[in-house]
């Protein structure tokens, strides 16, 4: 079944509601809206590090070695992750010069959904990254616990995100055979 606009507007607006100027892939924005995407992924992973960074210093300096493993895991995690996004294969202008085939609106549907999932994700693992940082003087097993959960959906959503590439490159490997 293809795509229409009515089908992704949820998505589309969804993104929307983060990214200013994200219109879901049109022609001739294609390369701009994955570069706002990827920036606002990347700057919410920077949330969730920072976060951890925080209780990292501060567990450090008070000698709480548990917690402060946990944080810098997750800070390690987040790094990882960065450096996927920003390393990750962006869209061409001109698919009939560069080899690649210009997506189909089922893909862009399914990229736009895609998109629209990571944000998500990522925004619920900022949400587990403040509740660490906040229950971080209240309750130590509570916060060990919240930092694992939000290393937990870092490396998801890691994994998540990867998932694109790999199936932008599946899809063109079985259009070139």
């Amino acid at each position: 079944m293809v795509g229409t606009p009515v089908d992704i507007m949820p998505y589309v607006r969804g993104v929307q509601l983060i990214l200013t100027g994200y219109n879901g892939y049109t022609k001739g924005s294609r390369i701009e809206n994955d570069k706002l995407v990827r920036e606002e992924i990347v700057r919410a992973i920077n949330r969730v590090r920072n976060h951890m960074k925080n209780i990292f210093d501060i567990k450090f300096k008070e000698n709480n070695m548990d917690i402060a493993r946990v944080a810098k895991q997750c800070m390690e995690e987040c790094d990882y992750f960065a450096e996927d996004v920003k390393k990750a294969v962006g869209g061409m202008e001109h698919a009939f010069l560069s080899g690649q085939s210009s997506p189909s609106n089922r893909e862009l549907k399914k990229l736009i959904q895609h998109d629209h999932d990571v944000i998500t994700m990522i925004i619920e693992a900022v949400n587990l990254s403040n509740s660490a940082e906040f229950s971080m003087n209240t309750e130590e097993d509570k916060t060990k616990m919240i930092i694992s959960q939000t290393t937990q959906k870092i490396t998801s959503c890691r994994g998540f995100f990867n998932a694109r590439a790999d199936r932008k490159s599946t899809r063109l490997n079985s259009s070139h055979q």
